[in-house]
């Protein structure tokens, strides 16, 4: 499964999500806009730095939707949204997880990596974290690399990046 992350508009971004099994998805536009790594982009890299197979993008590539994205071609039937529905409960048990995990990284990352408190960004205190500085230093390292990827993306263009694990029936 490939995710596509499209600066669609000045502070607005849209997530493509290009799936062999499944059929394509899109969020447009998408939550949590940021110039330096777009909220979605955070989530695809703690859920794979934790071994999250069960968050957002687990979900996603095992046909669910996550609750927000929408097929790219007309497949929207009364099937498709029970097949959908029915993916949705029985995956996803990660997605908490993930939220917390990126609300705990997010801001910690924004210090890492200098960009200052107060900003509309950075939270005062970030939530406790359970995870280690080690654990921490890669996933900075991760956001690192994609914030300087997505501060090169021009509105109308976009970056691709892979989801590690296969998609699932």
């Amino acid at each position: 499964m490939q995710v596509r992350f499209e600066r669609t508009a000045h502070r607005r971004y849209a997530v493509t999500v290009l799936r062999r099994q499944h059929g394509d998805l899109r969020l447009d536009p998408a939550p949590g806009y940021s110039d330096l790594i777009p909220h979605d982009l955070v989530h695809l890299v703690v859920e794979d730095e934790f071994g999250l197979r069960q968050g957002i993008f687990g979900q996603l590539a095992a046909g669910g939707n996550a609750g927000t994205f929408v097929p790219t071609e007309e497949l929207r039937t009364k099937a498709w949204a029970r097949r959908v529905q029915r993916r949705n409960r029985s995956t996803g048990g990660d997605m908490g997880r993930s939220e917390d995990l990126a609300a705990q990284v997010y801001p910690r990352w924004l210090r890492h990596s200098c960009h200052l408190p107060g900003s509309q960004y950075v939270r005062q205190d970030p939530p406790p974290t359970d995870l280690s500085v080690d654990e921490l230093d890669r996933a900075f390292e991760r956001l690192d690399a994609l914030s300087k990827q997505w501060r090169a993306v021009e509105v109308g263009a976009s970056m691709t990046v892979a989801w590690p694990w296969p998609e699932r029936a």
